[in-house]
C-alpha cells in the first residue's frame, strides 16, 4: 500500500492545465487559429479550453467592481493631489480625469440627471387630482345622457 502522501499515477501523469496560458495568449492579441497552431490543437479544442477557463474565473458583481474601482481611483487621486496643488499641469490633467471617472462611478454622468427628492404630500395631491378628474368625467357623461 502506498503511503498516504504519495501522488497517484493518474494524478502524476495528468497534463498541466492549458486554459490559463491560452487565455493569456488570446488577451495578448493572438487569434484562436494561431493559438491552436502553436499548441497543436484544433480550433474547437482551443475554444472549449477558453470557455472552461472563463467559467472557472470568478467575476465580481458590478456593484463590487464599482466599489473596487472607486477605491483605486481615490488612492490615485490622493497621490496626485499634492502635485496638482503645486500647479503641475500633467498632474492637474490626470486629477480631472480621475475625478470625472469617479463622478461616473457615483452616477453623476453627463446623461444621468440627479434624482429629485421625493415631494412631501405628492401622492395625496396626485390622488386628489385623479379623483377630481374622475368626478368631472362622470359629470360630463351624466349631462350627455
Amino acid at each position: 500500500m502506498p503511503p498516504p502522501f504519495a501522488r497517484s499515477r493518474a494524478h502524476a501523469s495528468a497534463p498541466p492545465r492549458r486554459g490559463p496560458q491560452i487565455l493569456l495568449a488570446l488577451v495578448s492579441g493572438q487569434s484562436v487559429e494561431a493559438i491552436a497552431d502553436r499548441e497543436g490543437l484544433t480550433r474547437k479544442r482551443v475554444e472549449k479550453l477558453l470557455r472552461d477557463e472563463l467559467r472557472r474565473r470568478w467575476v465580481a458583481p458590478a456593484e463590487d467592481y464599482a466599489r473596487l474601482q472607486i477605491a483605486r481611483l481615490e488612492a490615485m487621486a490622493a497621490k496626485l493631489a499634492p502635485h496638482a496643488e503645486d500647479g503641475e499641469l500633467p498632474a492637474i490633467d490626470r486629477m480631472l480625469k480621475i475625478l470625472d471617472r469617479l463622478d461616473r462611478y457615483h452616477g453623476f454622468s453627463k446623461g444621468a440627471a440627479a434624482k429629485p427628492e421625493p415631494e412631501v404630500g405628492g401622492r395625496e395631491r396626485l390622488l386628489a387630482k385623479l379623483n377630481a378628474m374622475a368626478a368631472r368625467m362622470i359629470a360630463a357623461r351624466q349631462t350627455q345622457a
